[in-house]
């Protein structure tokens, strides 16, 4: 299996994109630490994977804030026995259902700080941890077609493409691989490419769905790819 004695954090995977992924992963042989605001929900994904012959274990805290954060990490690289991660995947997604005058500040907050801030610490912590053993590869959620339309979850999503840009540059003289799923194709940026571009590149994804194009990427078949804005 492609990504054997590898170890893949994954925000967001107690459901949606972030649970296919974790799947996905644990399936090529990937050692799974997955976190989700629910940790009924991770823990259910873990279960999943463990049923299916993978390797997998659920962490929690308030990881929007850094200390949380790091303190996370440690507990994983802890657990794995080494500090080392290999793929990060940032899926977590959080789109209010609240027009514009109408929005609680809260959830401003909150939708923000999953969106985009919780992405930037990822980046940051195991940017480093990466750095240090000579590569890795980081995959980001972007926009999500039939979502609200929600003023914070589109100030978060178009964040993330300043934040996925600029992570690019910085981590490509470490061998960091930095990628953007954006599944919406109506809101995709300019300068993405298609999966279907990508593919005449590093070969056809096994499949369309989410989990899969993440796993593909992750893949060492997808190196010559470098880092890439991806679409539909």
């Amino acid at each position: 299996m492609e990504l054997n004695d590898k170890l893949a954090f994954v925000l967001g995977s107690g459901q949606g994109c972030g649970r296919e992924a974790a799947l996905q992963l644990a399936a090529a042989g990937a050692f799974i630490a997955g976190f989700d605001f629910s940790p009924m929900h991770a823990e259910q994904t873990t279960q999943a994977i463990i049923a299916q012959g993978g390797r997998a274990k659920s962490y929690g805290g308030d990881v929007v804030k850094k200390i949380a954060f790091q303190t996370t990490i440690n507990d994983i690289t802890d657990d794995w026995g080494e500090e080392r991660i290999d793929v990060l995947v940032s899926a977590v997604d959080v789109a209010p259902n609240a027009h514009l005058l109408r929005l609680d500040e809260w959830d401003w907050h909150r939708a923000l700080d999953s969106n985009l801030t919780l992405p930037f610490l990822a980046a940051q912590v195991v940017g480093r941890i990466m750095q240090a053993q000579g590569g890795g590869v980081m995959i980001f959620l972007g926009q999500m077609p039939n979502r609200p339309d929600s003023v914070v979850y589109q100030a978060g999503k178009q964040g993330l493409v300043g934040l996925v840009r600029n992570a690019m540059r910085a981590l490509a003289p470490s061998h960091i691989r930095v990628h953007l799923l954006w599944l919406d194709d109506a809101t995709a940026p300019p300068d993405a490419i298609s999966i279907a571009q990508a593919a005449e590149r590093i070969g056809n994804p096994p499949a369309k769905d989410c989990g899969a194009l993440i796993r593909w990427l992750a893949s060492p078949a997808a190196e010559p790819l470098s880092s890439a804005i991806l679409k539909p």
